[in-house]
């Protein structure tokens, strides 16, 4: 998208949530806009600053895609990430790793400002069936990629042991006495769970604790664990280390996106070298949930 002033059409598009959200966040004054000629506008510049700037985690690196020996990924929360920065420390000393959670969309736009090496996504495309690689004109448009596959993940419902409410699918959802925690706005999860809304013909209106969001997987267990809610999306991983009932939706990719500049780089070769490793997968393997069958393997078409 290459206009400078966004409508709210426009805008709902390019964060992947429906207009009912954009007048949420307007309403509540979380959001830059303008009114128009009666009209709310959006600068597409104060937009994307907004994503980053309200990243929880965001680990305020302004310049960093020149490679040295420290690697900066941004993106969506996952456990393999942690795996993976100490494994690199491990096998390679002078190298370092960082991760900042700031959701799928958030790691493409810090990715294309500049503020990281890396950005982990996992984005579902409706229209192709596809992950990732339909985004990548759209928040990475002057940025030539490649992009390599992490794990596959089993996302699905995270429930109380014995699950006694009888959540069965994310229809059951919609019923007034079932709580559930939400991802953030920006998170893979969250678009997919938005997704699923709209193709089952639910309004997010009837969901309760629909805005009720957390920043993790961890965070999603935990609500459940604490009886704050009774369910809510995220990853087996995450369940299992709770205890927490799953029943699994779909599997999902979760990719590494990397500017093809900086992708012959000592400290990514040496981070690609631990991905494609038979150890680092097998550690994987055992945490539960993932698939390593594509582990390391260039995605991009």
């Amino acid at each position: 998208m290459n206009k400078e002033m966004l409508n709210t059409k426009d805008l709902a598009n390019y964060l992947n949530i429906n207009e009912k959200q954009v007048y949420r966040l307007i309403k509540e004054k979380k959001i830059p806009a303008t009114k128009i000629t009666g009209k709310w506008t959006f600068p597409k510049k104060l937009i994307d600053e907004w994503i980053i700037e309200n990243a929880n985690e965001n680990i305020g690196v302004k310049k960093t895609r020149e490679l040295k020996d420290h690697i900066v990924i941004m993106g969506s929360n996952d456990f393999t990430i942690e795996l993976l920065s100490h494994e690199l420390s491990r096998r390679y000393p002078a190298y370092s790793l960082s991760f900042s959670n700031v959701g799928s969309i958030g790691g493409l736009i810090a990715l294309g400002r500049g503020s990281s090496h890396i950005a982990g996504c996992h984005l579902f495309d409706i229209k192709t069936g596809e992950y990732n690689l339909p985004y990548l004109p759209r928040y990475l448009p002057d940025l030539e990629t490649i992009v390599v596959n992490l794990v596959y993940r089993d996302l699905g419902l995270i429930l109380k042991p014995k699950n006694p409410l009888n959540i069965t699918r994310i229809e059951d959802l919609a019923q007034p006495k079932i709580r559930i925690i939400n991802r953030q706005e920006g998170s893979g999860t969250r678009i997919l769970f938005d997704f699923e809304l709209e193709r089952l013909g639910i309004d997010s209106n009837r969901i309760n604790g629909y805005e009720k969001e957390v920043n993790t997987h961890n965070e999603v267990a935990m609500a459940v664990l604490s009886g704050t809610a009774e369910v809510g999306l995220g990853i087996l991983s995450a369940a299992k280390m709770l205890d927490l009932q799953f029943i699994h939706i779909t599997k999902e990719r979760y990719d590494l996106v990397i500017p093809k500049e900086n992708f012959s780089a000592k400290p990514l070769t040496a981070l690609l070298e631990v991905v494609r490793s038979q150890e680092f997968k097998a550690k994987i393997e055992q945490m539960g949930g993932y698939d390593t069958k594509d582990s390391g393997q260039i995605m991009s078409k």
